[in-house]
């Protein structure tokens, strides 16, 4: 049967000690707003970020060098519909040397794609241990999120991923857009023009979907993420007052900055 629980592997030229030290200092990598024990076996420490996600943890394992196993007692989404997604999951993370280097094998069990949290989560975990984790064990210095910091880009492309799964496209304007967002279409497009500020881009969604008489298919796929973009491929089948039935594949990129959608840009 195949394993489709969350993992990943980071290969360091560093110590098993130097990795599993790193390990333990959760506000150097995860978040500095960590509460409690994070190094010793039986140690209980509670996550949170904004209104967004809390959890808590304990230390169940706890290998020097080897192995580190964190439970989660408890969590809460405010995006998801079952909020506590994660619960009674665990944490993994194995250590082995191999040559001169060091092996980390990252397992969130229990993290499945049937999760709803799961592209939010894979690309946070991915962004948090690849990243932070990697660099607070290569430089000494991570990147953990506060409560001032900013959503990342892909912690930005994982939530809208969730709300467009459910076609909450006003949500994520409403969440995610810059005051100052630009809509940008294709040259010559026979149904859409440019448009700029949140306002307006919001009143050019809602004059296209009160045409709509008709959905047949709709479709958004993952996001793929590079530096501060994200794009998704959506395909349509609608149809619309005064057009008749259209079909529209579609690449939407869209840009990120300071934790806002500051530009979308559609090619069709």
């Amino acid at each position: 049967m195949k394993n489709n629980d969350f993992t990943l592997t980071v290969g360091v030229a560093r110590s098993p000690k130097e990795v599993f030290n790193a390990i333990n200092n959760v506000r150097g990598w995860w978040s500095e707003e960590i509460q409690g024990g994070t190094e010793k076996l039986n140690d209980e420490f509670t996550y949170r970020y904004k209104d967004v996600h809390n959890c808590k943890m304990k230390l169940v394992e706890v290998v020097p060098e080897k192995k580190v196993v964190w439970h989660v007692l408890d969590n809460y989404f405010n995006f998801t519909k079952d909020k506590s997604e994660w619960k009674d999951t665990t944490i993994i993370f194995d250590i082995e040397e191999e040559g001169d280097q060091t092996k980390l094998r990252f397992t969130h069990h229990g993290l499945v794609p049937d999760y709803e949290c799961y592209t939010a989560c894979s690309n946070g975990w991915t962004e948090y241990v690849q990243i932070s984790l990697f660099n607070l064990i290569t430089t000494g210095k991570g990147k953990p999120n506060s409560s001032e910091r900013p959503f990342r880009t892909r912690e930005v492309a994982g939530r809208f991923s969730e709300l467009a799964k459910q076609e909450k496209w006003f949500d994520i304007q409403d969440q995610f857009f810059a005051d100052n967002v630009k809509s940008i279409e294709p040259e010559n497009s026979p149904w859409f023009k440019n448009a700029e500020g949140k306002d307006v881009v919001r009143k050019k969604g809602e004059d296209w979907v009160k045409r709509i008489t008709a959905v047949h298919s709709l479709h958004t796929t993952e996001p793929i993420v590079g530096a501060n973009h994200f794009a998704v491929g959506r395909d349509v089948d609608i149809t619309v007052e005064e057009i008749g039935r259209i079909k529209i594949n579609q690449i939407m990129l869209y840009e990120v900055k300071d934790g806002k959608i500051v530009s979308e840009q559609f090619f069709y």
